[in-house]
């Protein structure tokens, strides 16, 4: 398990790293994800590889990212937009409503807190 200021950064720091700097490019690859994606569950595999480094050494991660309303209702209707063309029988966003990031009026719109959320590795 990281600590949570050793997490926050690292994370901060890996997604700088993907060139994902200001609001507008993480919407670009947000966007991105759901074009290249198959099914949901492959998209909502992405949006959380976007945000932790180390994946696939990831064995279980506790609580969620929170993120501001601004950066959680983008991506609640990314995935509704897909479950209605993808998934047209199923409840539109559900994956997002009920695996995604928590979401809170605490932060501003597209910022992202890792405070509460635990990674444990394989």
């Amino acid at each position: 398990m990281r600590t949570q200021n050793n997490l926050d950064r690292q994370c901060r720091e890996y997604m700088a790293g993907q060139g994902i700097t200001s609001k507008e490019k993480l919407q670009h690859r947000l966007q991105e994800i759901f074009e290249k994606a198959e099914h949901r569950d492959s998209a909502l595999v992405m949006v959380y590889q976007l945000l932790f480094p180390d994946w696939d050494r990831i064995k279980q991660i506790e609580g969620f990212p929170v993120v501001g309303q601004g950066m959680w209702c983008y991506i609640c209707n990314l995935f509704i937009d897909f479950d209605q063309q993808r998934h047209p029988g199923i409840f539109k966003g559900g994956l997002w409503f009920n695996n995604g990031f928590s979401s809170s009026n605490e932060i501003g719109p597209w910022e992202i807190s890792f405070e509460g959320c635990d990674v444990f590795y394989k």
